[in-house]
């Protein structure tokens, strides 16, 4: 019989008046693969917090190993075995990937092995082995703030893995990897000693149903379910509480009428450090439609959209036009671009009723005019999520919550041209269906929307146009209507190496 590794008895957390996790019992054997699933706003999130010691419970107590380690700090914790990741790698860009790997370990050595002649041997020995774990061997001498953002997410785990944890929490995990990265992601996993416990919060149910053996399912802070897969899948309770439907994606209906160009992008090229990502790329997004961006981590989507944004500098010879201004030289034409940044990028001092009240001002001082005349009255309609959490701050709010104020302060900037760089990233399969119907509707409104996405299934929903970026250059552009065509499919499919299903978020 396994013994209990960890145990949560009746574990709590509230903030003020807000129930964020009621009470939790969970006994969770050595070696176990135990996922977390539910809505956003669940508290998922949450109870990794309270797990790994970044928040302390209101209420309960916790136990590793039959040690109470409810008053730990995280940094005692770690000690004792437990590692995590975040839900947004939380490596240094400015160290190389072998570097972010040593400095966990330099920190789990003992001081007697720092002061062996050998002590570099070996910590270079596990850095190898760290790196090799999640494959990423190959780029060992590569600053982490150039690689890709999947790349970026498999380093966070080679840093967690290399500190030897007994405890591996993951926190959406698969978020913004493209499918070769999450069947990679999967094997990783899979391969870890049968001694590590896993706990895993995920939307991507595939991954969830392919890797764990138990499962909890939390809605509104509350314990809806727990057991294996198919009694999960089975379940009328969680399937209220969480499943969306999934079925194969569908393209949304052509819209009728000839619309004007917006953005006009020609012969776009830029790099990094004087390596090309972006290599003379044509692309046009019109009035009133969606433009989707597709294609595997590392092909250039988020560069392209922080190009336009203007994040990051283009190559001589690029030509961005809104609506024939050149978009680079005018600012008046770039206070009419939104962009809703891979992250969300929210500022952590302020709620979202600070948050809504400058982006209105914002948009009354640059934007009137450009994009629809939306107040924050109007935006509280569109988003009703928000209205009963004007007084938090993002750190308490689920990442579904979070990406609703990150759209909400961009359309009260009364965009002519939003941009939004993996947006269903890290949302429940309910959450992105309301998204599906708020980037519709701001285009219905005659906005110019431009998205970069991993999601196929989301990104067919929205889109009148989709584009696949493939090594820098768009290798595949097709409408909605040609879309549908077999071939178009199959050319789809090609490219992004996956069924024409697409993915479930």
């Amino acid at each position: 019989m396994s013994t209990v590794l960890l145990h949560l008895d009746e574990i709590s957390r509230r903030y003020g008046a807000v129930t964020a996790l009621h009470p939790l019992s969970l006994t969770i054997p050595t070696g176990a693969r135990h996922a977390i699933i539910g809505p956003n706003g669940a508290g998922k999130t949450t109870l990794l917090h309270l797990i790994a010691g970044t928040l302390a419970p209101t209420e309960g107590r916790i136990v590793l190993n039959s040690r109470p380690i409810t008053r730990l700090s995280p940094a005692a914790r770690a000690d004792l075995g437990v590692g995590r990741t975040f839900q947004h790698p939380a490596v240094v860009d400015q160290l190389t990937v072998a570097d972010n790997v040593a400095l966990a370990i330099r920190r789990r050595l003992t001081f007697a092995v720092h002061q062996r002649a050998g002590h570099r041997a070996l910590r270079a020995a596990r850095v190898a082995a760290a790196l090799q774990q999640v494959g990423l061997t190959g780029e060992a001498a590569t600053l982490a703030g150039q690689l890709p953002y999947g790349r970026r997410r498999l380093l966070e785990i080679a840093v967690v893995l290399a500190a030897r944890p007994r405890l591996l929490l993951l926190d959406e995990p698969s978020a913004g990897l493209d499918p070769a990265e999450i069947s990679h992601l999967t094997a990783v996993i899979r391969a870890l000693p049968a001694e590590v416990t896993v706990v895993l919060v995920d939307h991507h149910l595939p991954l969830v149903f392919d890797l764990a053996d138990t499962i909890t399912v939390l809605a509104s802070g509350q314990h809806v379910a727990t057991g294996g897969s198919e009694q999960i899948r089975n379940d009328a309770l969680v399937r209220d509480a969480y499943f969306a439907d999934t079925t194969p994606a569908t393209t949304r209906a052509p819209r009728k009428g000839a619309r004007p160009t917006v953005l006009d992008i020609e012969q776009l090229s830029a790099g990094y450090h004087g390596a090309p990502v972006l290599d003379q790329v044509d692309l046009t997004v019109s009035a009133g439609t969606v433009h989707a961006l597709l294609g595997l981590n590392g092909a250039g989507k988020s560069t392209l959209i922080n190009v336009v944004a203007g994040l990051h500098p283009a190559r001589a010879g690029t030509r961005i036009l809104l609506d024939g201004t050149d978009l680079r030289a005018s600012r008046t034409a770039r206070h009419r671009v939104a962009l809703v940044p891979q992250g969300r990028r929210l500022w952590t001092a302020l709620t979202v009723s600070e948050h809504l009240a400058m982006a209105a001002a914002a948009g009354r001082r640059f934007g009137a005019g450009d994009g629809p005349g939306r107040d924050v009255a109007d935006i509280l309609d569109m988003l009703p999520v928000l209205r009963n959490k004007l007084r938090r701050y993002p750190a308490q709010m689920s990442g579904g919550e979070q990406q609703m104020l990150a759209i909400a302060r961009a359309l009260l900037l009364r965009p002519r041209l939003l941009l939004l760089d993996e947006p269903s990233e890290g949302l429940a399969p309910q959450i992105i269906d309301q998204l599906t119907t708020v980037i519709t509707g701001v285009a219905n409104d005659g906005v110019a929307v431009l998205l970069a996405e991993q999601n196929q299934r989301f990104a067919r929903a929205v889109a009148d146009q989709i584009s696949v970026l493939d090594s820098g250059h768009i290798e595949f552009t097709a409408t909605t209507a040609v879309l549908a065509r077999p071939d178009a499919q199959a050319r789809l499919a090609e490219l992004l190496g996956v069924s024409t299903a697409g993915t479930v978020a």
